[in-house]
């Protein structure tokens, strides 16, 4: 077994799920993320605006064309990866489109979804998707914003 192999099992272990560890690297595309994967969605009422979006715009601006017309809105799902070794925020949750990192959750937000994220991988055995749209246009440029059920991450609900 190399040391690629025991790096994946370690951080494979001690979930249920092969190959969907309960946190991956931050900035690299998790290995278990290919095209075509299944993931769970879980929708809902509560809206989430994903932050650090300025450097990715060419990414956002591929997913809804190029030459779009403005103003621009167009459906996704944002796959949700809980990252370790972030030097910055070590609740990050990045916020994946397309096979592409296109941003992450607040850190407010992403310290309270991170355990129900994880929670959700292991009880589904699959990843977790949001269903989101991407908007915007030209001149301000695109954001991403996620809709969600904050129940069934176990945040309580706003009043």
């Amino acid at each position: 077994m190399g040391f690629a192999d025991r790096l994946r099992k370690h951080l494979v272990s001690g979930t249920r799920v092969p190959g969907i560890p309960d946190t991956s690297p931050s900035a690299a595309r998790p290995l278990w993320m290919r095209d075509g994967m299944r993931a769970t969605e879980i929708s809902g009422a509560d809206d989430l605006h994903v932050v650090g979006l300025p450097g990715h715009q060419d990414v956002l601006w591929s997913i809804v064309g190029r030459d779009a017309p403005a103003p621009v809105r167009q459906d996704i799902h944002g796959l949700l990866v809980a990252e370790h070794g972030n030097p910055f925020d070590r609740n990050s949750v990045a916020v994946w489109v397309g096979g592409h990192r296109v941003g992450k959750l607040p850190e407010t937000e992403a310290g309270k979804l991170r355990p129900g994220l994880i929670r959700l991988q292991r009880e589904h055995r699959r990843a977790v998707a949001l269903p989101g749209h991407v908007g915007g246009d030209h001149a301000g440029g695109l954001g991403v914003v996620l809709s969600y059920d904050a129940g069934a991450f176990g945040v309580p609900q706003r009043t």
